[in-house]
């Protein structure tokens, strides 16, 4: 919570997203991340129904959104249905690094499912993104791309980062 309000006093008016990953308590969860000034708070949406609607009632109540994170989810479109059902504002598609070194793959894998629940959500997507493969979602309708290691992997990840913001921006 403490670094959350750390970094709300420096970033006063952007995004802020807790990547609570949360699996059980949601409404406890939320107001944690209300606690610590978020805007968005993320749940696992393999998690069972009662805990997303627990999530998104009280998300509801004080004004926070919540993203379904669908790492490890067989049939992400089905679901991501029924998490929309629910309340979910966001739908992530994220293929965790496990899944990325056992199968080679990326979200970028996703591509059918990514046009299939932008259809109904908006489309958060991570996983393996980076300055060479993120062109080939430039042309899916995605509303948030999250890059993680590219970025804290690289020698220089300022550089990398503002690479990133050109190649997305300068597409959009």
């Amino acid at each position: 919570i403490r670094g959350m309000k750390q970094l709300r006093e420096v970033a006063k008016d952007k995004i802020l997203l807790a990547d609570t990953k949360t699996a059980d308590a949601g409404d406890v969860e939320v107001e944690i991340a209300k606690l610590g000034n978020a805007d968005i708070m993320t749940v696992l949406g393999i998690m069972s129904d009662s805990t997303i609607k627990s999530a998104v009632d009280k998300a509801k109540e004080l004004g926070i959104v919540v993203q379904a994170d669908l790492i490890n989810v067989n049939d992400p479109v089905r679901r991501a249905k029924r998490l929309k059902e629910l309340g979910v504002d966001i739908i992530g598609l994220h293929v965790g690094l496990d899944v990325q070194k056992e199968r080679g793959i990326t979200v970028t894998s996703l591509k059918n499912e990514i046009k299939q629940i932008s259809e109904f959500s908006l489309v958060s997507v991570a996983g393996g993104l980076n300055e060479k493969n993120i062109v080939d979602l430039l042309d899916l309708p995605i509303n948030i791309y999250v890059v993680g290691g590219a970025i804290t992997r690289s020698s220089d990840p300022l550089l990398v980062t503002k690479r990133l913001i050109n190649i997305i921006g300068g597409h959009k």
